[in-house]
């Protein structure tokens, strides 16, 4: 087995996880919050359309503490929290997005951008690419946008809000 400076190859590889390995929503079916019927959509978009005028209304030069305070926790999703995805959607009005972009964060976290199997395939194509060092990383979101566990979205190169949704 080849040697790097951080050690097997096994041990490199497995310093990140595969794409989705150990994620897993929720069953939220008694909550309506992630519901995808038409008046679940509709409540949503109200809902999104609201949260992102409360951040807008924080990006203010030399912000009172209270909005400092609102802004720093806004830019800081933490897993469990109602999340907005806050670029690509708005950017191309993308209501689809912004459904699949609103959701609770399940995890954010840094991933290979390709399965093994995938990477190995790539590597056996391509004899110029390195085992170790050619291999990609993603930072990524998962967030559960829909009320089955089922309904999570991998997100990658995007910008997630949280949305207050009491004291934090």
């Amino acid at each position: 087995m080849a040697e790097t400076d951080g050690g097997s190859v096994s041990n490199v590889m497995a310093r990140y996880p595969e794409p989705r390995a150990g994620i897993s929503g929720t069953d939220r079916t008694e909550d309506d919050l992630l519901g995808l019927d038409d008046k679940a959509i509709a409540r949503r978009l109200m809902m999104i359309g609201t949260a992102k005028a409360l951040h807008d209304a924080t990006l203010v030069g030399n912000p009172a503490p209270k909005v400092a305070e609102l802004y720093a926790r806004i830019r800081s999703p933490r897993p469990g929290d109602l999340v907005m995805e806050v670029g690509v959607p708005f950017r191309k009005n993308d209501p689809d997005g912004q459904i699949k972009g609103f959701g609770i964060l399940i995890e954010r976290r840094t991933e290979w951008a390709s399965t093994s199997e995938e990477w190995a395939a790539e590597v056996a194509e391509d004899e110029d690419l390195d085992e170790i060092r050619d291999r990609m990383t993603d930072d990524v979101w998962y967030i559960q946008y829909g009320s089955a566990a089922e309904d999570v979205c991998r997100w990658r190169d995007c910008e997630f809000i949280a949305i207050p949704t009491g004291s934090w």
